[in-house]
């Protein structure tokens, strides 16, 4: 294996982000519609960015947009509560080493362009990736988008592997034959459990067991 391209998710890979994203769509979505929004409804139409979830809600694209307007507004502000130290030095640290060590440094998401924006400058992490790429109004678009990075860097499938947290992100890399490294940090144990089941190359649930993997993709290429 020879990796040219360590490329991440966002949400509960390189940040703990649920309660800052399920607390946003609850704002964006109680103020249009006048009433609250359950966990699992908001959860069973992820896959879409951020509006993309309001409209398979709401059934209304004007109302999904001013959702998603209220959303980014909440999203900025409760970040800075939750966050208030900034991004975790360690973690910076291992992603600095990657560059560092001649790496290319990716960041492939399901979220939208506006909120993705709004963390990585809140977090000084704006000029860290080489190239990012984000979520659909439409649905899961993990496998274009990587087909997008292979194209737009000279990459092939087998140069790159992805860091990501979810069975979808598993089902994405496999549609375009990439190495997918699971991260259980941030999820619960039933949800570490269906990785471990899912994910027959590699899955760790703890920072050491990534920067142990990750230390050891690096030194594979010396």
């Amino acid at each position: 294996m020879y990796i040219k391209a360590f490329v991440f998710d966002f949400d509960n890979t390189l940040l703990a982000s649920d309660y800052l994203v399920v607390g946003s769509f609850f704002k964006g979505y109680e103020k249009v519609m006048g009433k609250k929004v359950s966990i699992e409804e908001v959860i069973n139409h992820y896959g879409p960015d951020e509006e993309g979830v309001f409209y398979g809600l709401m059934k209304d694209k004007e109302k999904a947009a001013l959702a998603f307007k209220y959303y980014l507004e909440e999203y900025e502000e409760l970040e800075k509560k939750l966050f208030k130290n900034g991004f975790d030095k360690e973690y910076l640290t291992l992603l600095k080493n990657i560059e560092n060590n001649g790496f290319k440094l990716f960041l492939v998401t399901g979220r939208s362009d506006e909120s993705t924006m709004i963390s990585l400058k809140y977090f000084g992490l704006e000029n860290l990736f080489d190239g990012i790429y984000c979520g659909s109004f439409y649905g899961v678009n993990k496998p274009d988008s990587f087909r997008k990075l292979e194209k737009d860097n000279s990459l092939s499938n087998d140069e790159i592997i992805y860091f990501g947290d979810t069975l979808n992100d598993i089902k994405s890399c496999k549609e375009v034959d990439i190495k997918i490294c699971s991260v259980g940090m941030y999820v619960d144990d039933k949800s570490k459990q269906l990785l471990k089941e899912n994910n027959n190359f590699k899955v760790v649930n703890t920072f050491e067991e990534l920067k142990e993997f990750i230390n050891y993709l690096i030194n594979t290429k010396k």
